[in-house]
């Protein structure tokens, strides 16, 4: 992948359940997007939905500490980085896909005589 999840940060004394979730996103984020990157899909899930269970607890934004304000732009990071590596692997697969859809076309011009490929060379032999 292009980027690559940031080096862990030492680990800060929580003190409210939203700093705790926000950590939590953070490493669900990073895991997922290792998993990405190494192509396990089901795990990239799984991560995903455990982030989702945290999401539900890091609320508004206007009532962070210093310290929650630090762990959420953490967490926006980790998700930026998912997110281009999801894309990324999307990029990748449409063009997988338009490869196979031209090699599906190439083929089906030998298989079909009136296009003249197959019939001319029979007609001669």
């Amino acid at each position: 992948m292009a980027s690559s999840p940031a080096e862990p940060t030492a680990t800060v004394a929580v003190d409210s359940p939203v700093a705790f979730a926000l950590q939590e996103l953070t490493v669900c984020w990073d895991q997922a997007y290792e998993a990405l990157a190494r192509g396990d899909l089901e795990r990239t899930a799984a991560l995903m939905g455990i982030a989702d269970e945290h999401l539900r607890q890091v609320g508004d934004p206007t009532a962070d500490g210093a310290i929650e304000a630090r762990l959420r732009s953490e967490a926006v990071a980790a998700r930026g980085r998912l997110e281009h590596g999801m894309r990324g692997g999307l990029e990748a697969l449409r063009e997988e896909l338009a490869r196979v859809r031209q090699g599906a076309r190439t083929l089906q011009g030998y298989k079909d005589p009136s296009h003249g490929l197959g019939g001319n060379f029979e007609s001669r032999v």
